[in-house]
């Protein structure tokens, strides 16, 4: 039997497979990056407003939306048919529960982002001579890490789905 790893071993050396980071930083951070210059560019109000207005509302819809789906996944990962499939996963039981972390740990970064720019904090003046481009960078990235965390959100209702899929076939199979 193998011990299982902590969270952060797993997210930056991973175990038989790939870390947990490639699951962030992979060719989709292209689109996110795109996306986010994109509405950056597109969107005429501060990121204060931005955050107040929309974004931290949003955020918040997803974090609990994720956080329903997560239990949801939790709850299928404990059965026996998915403790079967781990077994013969070479990644191990982590390999099914930590990207569920992963996407809760982008979920809570976006959240606290958004959360100072809604408190003015990438808003207010330099103290030292910053330059121009600065804010529009600290822009593209908060927008950046919106479809980030959209995608996070999307692949936590996918993982789950999937997870129900595996254990009624594996059920079947029984």
């Amino acid at each position: 039997m193998t011990t299982p790893l902590s969270f952060w071993v797993w997210f930056f050396r991973g175990r038989a497979g790939e870390a947990g980071w490639r699951r962030v930083v992979n060719s989709w951070l292209i689109l996110h990056v795109v996306v986010g210059v994109t509405v950056s560019w597109l969107v005429p109000v501060r990121l204060d407003e931005a955050a107040k207005a929309v974004l931290l509302p949003l955020v918040g819809v997803f974090v609990a939306m994720s956080f329903a789906w997560v239990g949801t996944a939790y709850a299928i990962v404990q059965t026996e048919e998915i403790d079967a499939l781990a077994e013969q996963h070479p990644g191990g039981i982590e390999s099914y529960v930590f990207p569920f972390q992963t996407a809760i740990l982008i979920l809570l970064v976006a959240l606290t982002a958004w959360g100072l720019a809604g408190l003015g904090v990438y808003d207010r003046k330099c103290l030292m001579s910053c330059p121009a481009w600065g804010y529009s960078a600290i822009s593209a990235g908060l927008f950046g890490l919106g479809s980030l965390t959209i995608r996070e959100c999307w692949h936590v209702v996918l993982g789950s789905q999937m997870l129900l899929l595996y254990q009624r076939a594996i059920r079947k199979m029984r």
